[in-house]
């Protein structure tokens, strides 16, 4: 009989697996992606090498689609003992990785075509973005733990991809040392808590912790939040950004001013709201203020920025603060969610947009200092206006995407009483006028560097992959703002399991 009843346990436990995996179709394109990826590099020449950022986007896509089609045919529910959590956060993020990811492969790939690595790159931003799914859809502490681990060090590789360039090597190194320290601070405080709670399983810690010793909730807390906000690029988390960006190349800055920074934030919107039920300990206040630090420290540190790279890592740093602000307002409204996922959709697109520029003037003119782009509105009139739109919407100017995105948090942030947290985004957001204007105004108004009197103006676009992410880029920054209401919809779906 305990043979049998063995047995029988192990096959009910078989069936259930079989079952779920279907759930877990969007994991399996990029886990695919990634080993094919790895096997092709070991393969083919150099010279057809491509073919491997052609198999990574197609991956990429892939995932992007099967999302929504899970979405839309299986609906959302807790698997694996609810170890993951397959929601409409966790699906729309999928597809926002997906779509990022293979814009970003399009990003690289001028750059890198014919370099002795660059296969092992493709398959090294694909195991990223594997690892940026799973720590969104995480739900226990220990795949929290592994899927923060795996995508720093994925990207680690990925920011010292130009191993000749000290620079490059510097900024890898830093990279790699805070990542490992805040993550050895993160996986502290997750034993705490599997400590106070006997489970690693984050809706049963936050049973637990709810009649835990405040003290040891708060510490615990910090530490987790620490791992996590090093990810988003949170103040006081974020020192390794400017050199990380700088130093790597300019994709793969895009990359990491995107992807693991929407996924740590989702991350932490789960986390909080499974280990710390009912705002906890305070949570909610204590993200409110990392949200105020975290605009306005990566606000004022861009006013003095001449290269543009750093500049934008700044005001990435300033993006997840106003992103934060959707976290913060979740315990207290129910439109914090949806404003979060929302923003994160439009801060991609304008975003990614903007480094797809700064990408273009760097192949071409040598330099990301603001003196570079003097003239580019009369030499490349389509990289300036992808530049303006990008950087209008990161201001938040209507009607582009980043104004509609904005106002939500807005709103939420009032909705859930942290009113004075939207009084600081908005005095945050005219600080930042200076900086994206610095940039704009001599783009547009000043004659090109080179100081030649008939420079011809370029209307012609070429289908070149960058050229491929300027349009799309473009396209979804302003489409995303005028036709705002349907992904507002699209977001308010996008709920969390309760696990």
């Amino acid at each position: 009989m305990p043979n049998g009843g063995t047995l029988e346990q192990a096959k009910s436990i078989e069936e259930m697996m079989l079952r779920e995996l279907a759930w877990l179709w969007p994991i399996g394109a990029l886990t695919l992606g990634a080993i094919v990826a790895v096997l092709l590099t070991m393969v083919l020449p150099r010279h057809r090498q491509g073919l491997i950022g052609a198999w990574a986007a197609g991956a990429h896509v892939t995932a992007a689609v099967l999302a929504v089609a899970v979405w839309l045919d299986r609906g959302v529910r807790a698997i694996m003992e609810q170890t993951v959590i397959v929601d409409g956060l966790s699906l729309t993020m999928t597809a926002l990785i997906g779509i990022s990811g293979a814009l970003c492969i399009a990003l690289a790939r001028p750059a890198l075509a014919g370099t002795e690595r660059e296969g092992e790159f493709y398959a090294m931003l694909t195991f990223a973005s594997l690892s940026a799914v799973m720590l969104v859809m995480a739900a226990d502490a220990a795949l929290l733990g592994l899927a923060i681990g795996a995508l720093g060090l994925s990207t680690f590789v990925m920011t010292g991809y130009l191993r000749r360039s000290t620079r490059s090597n510097e900024a890898s190194i830093k990279y790699y040392i805070f990542g490992t320290v805040s993550g050895a601070f993160m996986l502290y405080g997750l034993s705490w808590w599997f400590g106070l709670a006997g489970t690693t399983n984050l809706r049963l810690i936050g049973e637990q912790l709810q009649s835990a010793p405040q003290g040891y909730v708060i510490a615990s807390t910090a530490l987790v939040i620490f791992g996590l906000g090093y990810k988003a690029a949170l103040v006081p988390f974020h020192f390794w950004t400017p050199d990380a960006y700088d130093g790597a190349p300019v994709s793969v800055a895009a990359y990491m001013s995107v992807l693991p920074k929407l996924a740590g934030l989702a991350a932490l919107a789960r986390v909080l709201t499974l280990a710390l039920p009912e705002d906890t300990a305070g949570w909610a206040t204590a993200i409110a203020v990392l949200a105020a630090l975290t605009m306005t420290v990566g606000n004022v540190a861009a006013l003095a920025q001449r290269n543009v790279v750093r500049l934008l890592a700044y005001s990435s740093i300033a993006q997840s603060g106003y992103l934060l602000m959707g976290v913060a307002a979740i315990n207290g409204s129910d439109q914090g969610l949806a404003a979060l996922v929302y923003y994160a959709m439009a801060y991609a697109a304008m975003n990614l947009g903007a480094f797809a520029v700064v990408a273009a003037v760097q192949r071409e003119r040598r330099s990301v200092d603001i003196d570079a782009f003097k003239g580019l509105g009369r030499t490349h009139p389509w990289w300036t206006v992808v530049l303006v739109l990008s950087f209008l919407s990161l201001l938040g100017l209507p009607p582009l995407a980043g104004f509609v995105g904005k106002l939500e948090l807005f709103k939420a942030s009032i909705d859930a009483g942290q009113s004075w947290l939207a009084v600081v985004a908005v005095v945050n957001t005219v600080i930042s006028l200076y900086y994206y204007l610095r940039v704009i105004s001599p783009a547009v108004l000043d004659a090109p560097a080179e100081a030649e009197p008939g420079v011809p103006r370029t209307w012609v676009v070429r289908p070149t992959p960058i050229a491929v992410v300027l349009g799309l880029t473009a396209v979804a920054t302003v489409a995303f703002g005028l036709a705002a209401e349907p992904l507002l919809r699209l977001a308010e779906k996008a709920t969390m399991l309760s696990g």
